[in-house]
């Protein structure tokens, strides 16, 4: 895998999000997949991501953005991280953050990807 597919593939599950669309994410989703969410939710292999994704955007749940700012790419361990900013409503409430991710690949697909999140408000503590 090279550094331009593992951003393609990146890109296109962050869009499936944004665009609600299954099919778009089951084709970048390795069957044997892990997300550790940075709510501390993990879902784990082809059919609790069926179901985590179907159920996450019903009730008027949706995606707002999300925006990637920096995709790296590790050839070695084909494992990329990724710097974002993300804004979604849930439940009726919006919510918005700064995060990463480190994503793993195997067969070109995502087989591992782990989220952080980062407090969209910033402050200095010595200034």
């Amino acid at each position: 895998m090279h550094r331009n597919d593992a951003v393609d593939t990146i890109t296109f599950y962050f869009e499936s999000w944004v665009e609600n669309d299954f099919s778009k994410f089951s084709r970048v989703i390795h069957e044997e997949a892990i997300v550790r969410e940075c709510t501390g939710a993990i879902i784990e292999g082809r059919d609790e991501l069926r179901k985590w994704f179907t159920q996450w955007n019903e009730d008027g749940n949706r995606v707002v953005h999300w925006i990637i700012e920096y995709i790296g790419f590790d050839k070695e361990s084909v494992s990329a991280f990724v710097e974002w900013r993300f804004k979604c409503i849930f439940e009726g409430k919006e919510y918005e953050w700064n995060g990463a991710s480190i994503v793993y690949f195997r067969d070109s697909l995502i087989v591992e990807l782990n989220e952080y999140e980062m407090k969209q408000e910033k402050f200095f503590p010595y200034r």
